[in-house]
């Protein structure tokens, strides 16, 4: 977890920032990414939610991990209003991420299996395909169309869910490719 330094001061937080640019979450979004884990906060989260709303941010949990303070938020998000996001703008760097989340493995981010990160998937597929001329594994493309598939419902029993993995190194080349217009 990176908890001593800002989460946007990471090495991967502005390609991912780009390529999140060329995607939206579908209108049916349930938000299920607001649901279902834990929001990790940096300092400047934490201080950007209390003044949004102090009511809200009174569900921030200060959690201590030796001598490391991080926080946050639960699932639900509080910040959550009718199925979306009531602070959009000002929303944590975590939430900023998604559908890639920090991994525990260094160098790579896991891809969370939602609609959104389905369409980055099929772009990453065409890219590894075309541009690299290294065609992605079928185990790994069926995969996570397996997890695509079914990730709601494991998510509903509590079954943990399976992530595509991606190297932090993979993320420019790929940024790159958008931003040509030619996927």
């Amino acid at each position: 977890m990176y908890r001593k330094r800002r989460l946007s001061d990471l090495p991967f937080f502005r390609p991912v920032q780009e390529i999140l640019s060329h995607y939206a979450c579908p209108s049916t979004c349930p938000a299920i990414c607001c649901k279902a884990a834990d929001i990790y906060l940096d300092e400047d989260d934490l201080k950007i939610l209390l003044k949004a709303s102090e009511d809200k941010a009174g569900k921030i949990e200060s959690c201590n991990e030796g001598k490391e303070r991080y926080y946050k938020i639960p699932p639900p998000c509080p910040f959550l209003k009718s199925g979306k996001c009531s602070i959009y703008d000002k929303r944590p760097t975590m939430c900023r991420l998604f559908p890639f989340n920090v991994s525990t493995m260094p160098d790579v981010l896991a891809l969370f299996p939602c609609d959104m990160a389905a369409s980055i998937f099929e772009d990453y597929i065409e890219y590894s395909d075309n541009i690299l001329k290294q065609p992605l594994p079928e185990k790994t493309i069926d995969d996570f169309e397996q997890s695509h598939c079914s990730f709601e419902s494991r998510l509903n029993k509590g079954l943990p869910i399976p992530m595509l993995v991606i190297k932090i190194a993979d993320l420019i080349p790929f940024k790159e490719y958008l931003r040509s217009g030619h996927f």
